[in-house]
């Protein structure tokens, strides 16, 4: 495999280059030996990179970078974060890997359990619009609840298509490291959610209509404060770009915040009919478990890895894209 990579230096200025060996040639540059512009401004750091399967790719890369503008460099190291959906089915795996945080807004997931609490079965029923066995569960499950028992990490809680083609369950260390770093869950009931932080069962959907505090519904219940953790800045990083791989039932807890700077992408997977985009339900929800595997796998920095994505019979489609909008079109056999 080659390699496209940027550099952070000590002055926090940007290097480009291209490697075969990535580890390798990190740690030729801060041994002084990598480049006469690294040469005195170290210590580097990996900011960004891209894999390509040829050096002839890796090289064209690399020179394409070097013409980019400060800010359009910038915006390459940006931090990535991939936002998802959650599932309505979820289960206890408090056995196989261990959680690490309690989710960010788990004073504001502690009120909307007291809140359900005090609803009825019948109530609740008219909430979930679930079948009487569903209602029951969640009734229970709502009337016994303590957030802080039996907790499972969030990507392995949830039981669903997507995440059955994520199947986090079965990542290498790694991989389970690079969600951990850069998926984050949306979430009615939790808000917003690390892959590893630690959740009870529990059933509410984003687009519920539950007034609490002063709001009509969840949407207004969380306000900004999904984008505002979506887009906080950690230790390293400069700025953050999102992958979009949520329905839009969740990711609209997010784009009315959005300032016009932000980098945020959509991926659309689908078919052409008659001239027109078709999204098949079942198919995206495979397709955006698979690409958060295929990323993991890749532990992707950046959009360009994105529209590497050939999975399940889906291509990236240039023509149909822009920055905001990443098509997929599946081609099917007639």
């Amino acid at each position: 495999m080659n390699y496209t990579y940027l550099l952070r230096c000590s002055d926090s200025s940007l290097y480009c280059g291209w490697t075969n060996h990535l580890e390798e040639r990190l740690k030729t540059h801060n041994a002084g030996k990598g480049a006469k512009y690294t040469k005195s401004r170290r210590p580097v750091t990996l900011a960004y990179y891209e894999a390509w399967e040829t050096k002839e790719e890796a090289m064209k890369r690399e020179a394409a970078i070097k013409k980019m503008t400060k800010r359009e460099k910038e915006a390459l190291a940006a931090e990535l974060r991939i936002i998802i959906s959650p599932a309505k089915k979820m289960q206890v795996k408090a056995d196989e890997l261990p959680w690490k945080n309690m989710p960010v807004l788990i004073e504001k997931t502690e009120a909307l359990k007291e809140k359900l609490q005090s609803f009825t079965e019948p109530e609740l029923k008219k909430l979930f619009a679930a079948n009487d066995a569903i209602t029951h569960q969640n009734y229970l499950r709502y009337r016994d609840m303590d957030l802080r028992r039996n907790m499972t990490p969030a990507a392995l809680s949830y039981v669903g298509i997507q995440y059955q083609y994520m199947a986090p369950q079965i990542f290498s260390e790694a991989q389970w490291e690079y969600i951990c770093r850069h998926l984050r869950i949306l979430s009615g009931f939790y808000g917003i959610l690390r892959a590893d932080d630690a959740v009870v069962p529990y059933r509410l959907e984003m687009q519920a209509k539950l007034p609490t505090e002063g709001a009509k519904d969840l949407y207004g219940y969380w306000r900004d404060e999904l984008y505002r953790e979506l887009y906080r800045l950690e230790k390293g990083a400069g700025r953050v770009k999102v992958l979009n791989l949520a329905s839009k039932e969740y990711s609209s807890a997010v784009e009315p915040w959005l300032k016009p700077e932000d980098e945020f992408a959509t991926c659309i997977f689908g078919t052409m009919k008659d001239g027109k985009v078709k999204v098949k339900a079942t198919e995206a929800k495979m397709a955006r478990g698979e690409m958060v595997r295929f990323l993991a796998e890749r532990n992707a920095m950046g959009f360009e890895t994105v529209k590497q994505f050939d999975r399940l019979g889906f291509s990236y489609a240039p023509e149909l894209s822009d920055g905001s909008r990443f098509v997929f079109l599946k081609n099917e056999v007639e």
